[in-house]
């Protein structure tokens, strides 16, 4: 397996922003299809807000005393969603994660549209208030509201674009049996649903069941590990397609992670690793664990395979700064 590289600079910065942090929502639960089948800045084909506002933030990072980045609901490309009566609210969130959201970029993918942006796009922070007068709208519905707005006040012009490119392939490492930490999700549970943490509350770890399971379900998160220096996520009532599209960053694979398990419905997991030391540091001697691809073996029962397949990418041709209000 190739030396691991991080799958683009930009992918680790993102995680500390908001979509893929700690105690943050971090698989999505369609992991190659996007939020519509209209071209990327076709706004004519999609559905907009009834009233809208854009505002630069310049508070800064929330690290050096900024406002904290927040929205009130899940923004990533995830399908967890709290119906708000047709407000979309954000605050302090750099345009890129405007722009995942809207097209519903997975980990695996995400590379290519970071590199076809301006830097500003990651770096310049905006508040959005946003409402539709369909208060019982989904959040796809809200995905091409969003698409609108950056092609009305970004002036975005973007486009698709398959791409036969190296993936790491995900497949049982024993055919028919899956790990002891990968199981199908019980069809009688009652387990809730992800709801989005108080803007100013930094949200608990996740429960988890006697198992060790989490005990939320439709989404994945960080869960407190059982040594220091290691890395637990666990996810419930996910699909291995979510699943798998986070391996690009949880283990810094350098390359898109897709789904060849076989697997149907949707799964429970849990997964605990030694990360590997950003780059230029060295590990510690006093740490131990298992590698990224030791716990997919052992705890999940699956396997990374170099394989050559189509991924499909958006690509931003052109963006402004958005006009004033």
């Amino acid at each position: 397996m190739p030396s691991r590289l991080l799958y683009g600079a930009s992918t680790l910065a993102l995680s500390a922003l908001f979509l893929l942090g700690p105690n943050r929502w971090l698989i999505a639960q369609a992991a190659t299809k996007q939020a519509s089948a209209t071209p990327p800045g076709n706004a004519s084909a999609a559905l907009q807000f009834d009233v809208a506002s854009i505002r630069q933030n310049r508070s800064g990072p929330s690290a050096s005393g900024g406002d904290k980045p927040r929205s009130n609901f899940p923004i990533g490309s995830d399908d967890s969603f709290t119906q708000t009566g047709g407000i979309f609210s954000a605050t302090n969130l750099p345009v890129i994660s405007y722009l995942i959201f809207a097209y519903k970029i997975t980990t695996s993918n995400r590379d290519a549209l970071i590199a076809s942006v301006p830097d500003w796009v990651e770096t310049d922070s905006f508040d959005i208030e946003a409402r539709t007068d369909n208060h019982d709208v989904t959040k796809d519905q809200m995905r091409l509201m969003m698409q609108t707005l950056l092609a009305d006040r970004y002036k975005l012009v973007a486009h698709r674009e398959v791409r036969q490119v190296p993936v790491y392939a995900a497949v049982l490492a024993q055919p028919g049996t899956p790990g002891p930490q990968l199981r199908p999700h019980p069809a009688d549970s009652v387990c809730p649903a992800p709801t989005p943490p108080a803007a100013a509350a930094k949200p608990p770890a996740p429960a988890t069941d006697d198992k060790g399971f989490p005990a939320v379900c439709g989404f994945a998160n960080y869960i407190h590990p059982t040594a220091p220096h290691l890395r637990r996520v666990g996810g419930g009532n996910v699909t291995l397609a979510a699943v798998v599209s986070s391996f690009t960053g949880l283990g810094r694979l350098g390359r898109p992670t897709i789904d060849k398990t076989d697997l149907a419905g949707t799964y429970d997991f849990v997964i605990e690793y030694l990360p590997e030391p950003p780059p230029g540091q060295q590990p510690s001697p006093d740490v131990s664990g298992p590698t990224f691809e030791e716990a997919l073996r052992k705890q999940l029962g699956l396997k990374l395979v170099s394989q050559q397949a189509p991924i499909e990418f958006v690509i931003v041709d052109h963006i402004e700064r958005p006009s004033p209000n």
